[in-house]
């Protein structure tokens, strides 16, 4: 019985040696953050949405108060967005710790049908991100359309009250 367990377990090692090349992990696609609604190409209008005051020690009321710019300019803020949207994005369970500086409205056809956040006054926390099916998706914020931001953030007015 020993002899006969011996022998069908030289017989099922393969003395040869392996000469296949090793298979490569296949590399996954960069996904962008316009991947994420396709919807984001037919932006034809934002509301731009900055808090009064993001860093007041009421944290749960800080975007209670805030003041608004709406544009259908491609060129003033769309075109921004859409090309820092087209960065990677890094996909989270939970918000980051760093608080909101305001939001972007994204519109088509006259309905709302995304909101963007973004922080872009502190370097340790300088991004944008949207919230879908419960994730976080965080990209970095390109210089350009922080730029844009505060050129904007000089015309906003308080929203029109009831």
């Amino acid at each position: 019985m020993f002899l006969a367990v011996v022998v069908i377990s030289v017989a099922s090692c393969d003395s040869r040696p392996n000469t296949s090349v090793p298979k490569q992990p296949a590399e996954k696609p960069v996904v962008k953050g316009i991947d994420l609604d396709e919807r984001i190409n037919s932006t034809d209008s934002v509301v731009v949405v900055f808090y009064d005051d993001p860093y007041t020690a009421d944290s749960s009321k800080y975007t209670r108060f805030y003041k608004q710019y709406g544009t259908t300019s491609g060129t003033e803020i769309i075109r921004p967005l859409l090309n820092n949207l087209e960065l990677p994005f890094t996909k989270l369970e939970k918000v980051k710790a760093c608080r909101s500086e305001g939001k972007l409205w994204l519109y088509a056809k006259g309905k709302i049908f995304q909101t963007i956040y973004f922080t872009f006054t502190k370097s340790s926390c300088a991004f944008i991100y949207l919230i879908k099916d419960g994730f976080f998706f965080y990209m970095d914020i390109q210089q350009s359309f922080s730029d844009q931001l505060r050129a904007i953030q000089k015309l906003v007015k308080a929203p029109a009250t009831m």
